[in-house]
């Protein structure tokens, strides 16, 4: 009954092993096929979903509003099927916001640089210099996306709790020592783990219910006490206020709502400039 998330510095190696895991265990596997359904829920397009997933936000791309925004429909939907537990997630970023819950496990699998720079420079038709180039520079753009979407450093090894070589270790040992790991006890929900689960679910549906119209917002929870917090002008704080606790009150598993409404001093600023 545990939840298993898969990183990897190359999408396609990650997606392997996660689906590989997922059939050794009989557990679902839970990757970026959800983004269809996320696409119909909130009418935006897939395509844009897997945008979010992969770049950083930029002047001629998505901007980070709406990247934020998209990723919170994103984490919405995969918070609500990992609450099922028996799964296998790859793909949706889960490994930088399912954080504290003890019987997720968090395997990170680093690929063959080497190997996929040979493959890469057999594909391409370029140089075996030029491809390591390619694939450093795509590691160090990655690690920027981790640091802008979620300020955390995808590439920290702290952060799992299993970190795999494929250098030396191929994809089906790699398969048979993350099924080995998650059946250690520790990776066993527990009352305490779940409620974790829970909160971050609960949050994360009314994070993304209030996005849209306040794109600073922040939201914890805890059982079904809600605290929300984000920024307005002074003559502001109290109808925004309001509207959030009407939001969020009305989403289901809401008991209280408590509102942190913080001045905006660069609006302050701008406006006292005018």
């Amino acid at each position: 009954m545990s939840v298993i998330i898969i990183s990897s510095d190359f999408y396609q190696v990650g997606r392997e092993i996660a689906k590989k895991t997922a059939e050794a265990l009989g557990y679902t596997y839970l990757g970026r096929e959800i983004l269809g359904k996320v696409a119909d829920k909130y009418h935006v397009p897939e395509s844009k979903l897997a945008q979010a997933l992969d770049e950083s936000p930029s002047l001629i791309g998505m901007s980070s509003k709406l990247q934020n925004r998209y990723l919170a429909y994103i984490q919405e939907a995969a918070l609500t099927e990992l609450l099922k537990d028996n799964m296998v997630c790859q793909g949706l970023a889960a490994h930088l916001y399912v954080l504290g819950v003890s019987h997720v496990l968090r395997a990170r699998a680093l690929s063959d640089s080497e190997k996929l720079a040979q493959q890469w420079a057999s594909q391409e038709g370029v140089s075996l210099k030029k491809a390591r180039k390619l694939l450093d520079r795509r590691k160090n753009l990655r690690r920027r996306w981790s640091m802008d979407a979620f300020n955390l450093d995808e590439t920290d090894p702290s952060q799992y709790d299993l970190v795999i070589s494929l250098s030396q270790i191929d994809q089906g040992e790699a398969v048979k020592i993350i099924t080995e790991t998650v059946s250690y006890r520790r990776f066993s929900p527990m009352t305490y783990s779940i409620k974790c689960m829970e909160d971050r679910e609960l949050a994360s549906r009314v994070l993304a219910a209030l996005l849209e119209k306040f794109p600073d917002v922040r939201v914890r929870a805890n059982g079904g006490t809600l605290v929300v917090e984000t920024t307005a002008l002074k003559r502001e704080k109290r109808k925004r206020a309001e509207v959030i606790k009407k939001i969020a009150g009305s989403i289901p598993g809401v008991e209280y709502v408590e509102v942190h409404v913080i001045n905006d001093i660069f609006r302050q600023a701008a406006e006292s400039f005018r």
